[in-house]
Order: structure tokens, then sequence, then C-alpha cells
């Protein structure tokens, strides 16, 4: 693989990262719901479709080839999200900066 590939590839990893915290943060009512029944088919169906599209966007750069270090970069870039853009985060930060 190519460095220009593997910088697309770690950059997507790093983007797909915080869309994932993004969509797991608007949909977490529906995800942990009283229904024990519904609870698990739609976490089965909201991964599945989150990895089937990682891996149709990350085929697209280089073949469909995933090392390790896109896994760390994503998780990078969920706890990038979560930093940046959760509410409780965004109290702290300004509280900090009024300080």
């Amino acid at each position: 693989m190519i460095l220009i590939e593997q910088i697309r590839s770690l950059a997507l990893s790093f983007l797909y990262g915080m869309f994932f915290a993004f969509s797991y943060k608007i949909n977490y009512k529906y995800l942990y719901s009283n229904s024990v029944f519904f609870k698990l088919i739609l976490i089965f169906l909201f991964m599945l479709d989150h990895i089937l599209l990682y891996f149709i966007l990350i085929s697209k750069i280089n073949n469909g080839i995933i090392h390790i270090y896109f896994l760390l970069i994503f998780i990078f870039g969920i706890l990038f999200y979560i930093y940046l853009f959760d509410k409780q985060t965004l109290n702290k930060i300004d509280l900090d900066f009024l300080k």
C-alpha cells in the first residue's frame, strides 16, 4: 500500500470514528429501550450497518485492507468527538475558560 492510500485510510478511520460516535449519540435512546428483544435487534442492526459502511468505504480507498492502526485511529476519532462535542465536556471547557 502506498503512502497516500495509508494517509487517506487513516483520515477516513478518524472521521468515521467521529461519525460513529455522533450516530451512536443520536440513536442512544432507541438502542437502550425497555424491550430486550427490540434492543438486541437494534444494536445488531446498528453495528452491522456501521461495519458494512466502514468496510465499503475502506475498500474504495485501499481494496479493503484493514490494519490494526486503522482501528486505533477509529477509536481515537471516537474519543476526539466525545472530548470536543459532548455537552458535559463543553460545559467543563467553558467553565475552565471563564476562570
